[in-house]
């Protein structure tokens, strides 16, 4: 990221620098109406989506392009390639686990405060006294295999097939 920050020759990120210009472009849709000292009424399409963002709207870039004045100049600091290089400045050290973490007098952070979720909330079977918790098969033990052709105790229909039923 250093090395990208260094290429970047102009004040903004590039990626600001072109929504910028792309509000430039859009800003001929808006008619900049002066009502006051430095007072305007912008008349035009608007958008739903309009909110404060660091870079300005349509609707701002109109109103300094009447002044004749340069956009850029009008973007947040924190979009600079000088605060960029601020805090890219030091080298961050990896490590491999929070027990190489230095110590501090301060005191840890809580966990995250457990919220209840939206929606009817999920509820277990109460389970009786008489039911039995730890098995979930049913057990064939003690039930009787019965041929569905000849009826006879103790074998199942293919075993009929096979050896042929007994006369």
């Amino acid at each position: 990221m250093k090395l990208k920050g260094q290429q970047w020759g102009n004040h903004i990120f590039p990626e600001i620098r072109d929504k910028v210009n792309l509000l430039k472009k859009s800003q001929t849709h808006y008619k900049v109406l002066p009502s006051g000292l430095n007072q305007f009424e912008v008349r035009g399409a608007t958008d739903a989506y309009e909110e404060l963002n660091g870079y300005g709207c349509a609707h701002s870039v109109a109103s300094i392009s009447f002044l004749n004045r340069d956009v850029k100049a009008y973007v947040d600091n924190i979009f600079s390639i000088t605060t960029f290089k601020k805090a890219y400045n030091y080298r961050i050290v990896p490590m491999n686990s929070s027990d190489m973490w230095p110590q501090t007098n301060y005191t840890p952070p809580f966990p995250p405060i457990n919220k209840r979720m939206p929606g009817r909330p999920a509820t277990k079977m109460k389970i009786s006294t008489i039911e039995n918790t730890g098995t979930h098969r049913v057990s064939k033990g003690r039930k009787k295999i019965r041929c569905s052709i000849c009826k006879e105790i103790g074998h199942k229909r293919p075993l009929v097939y096979r050896e042929g039923p007994k006369s």
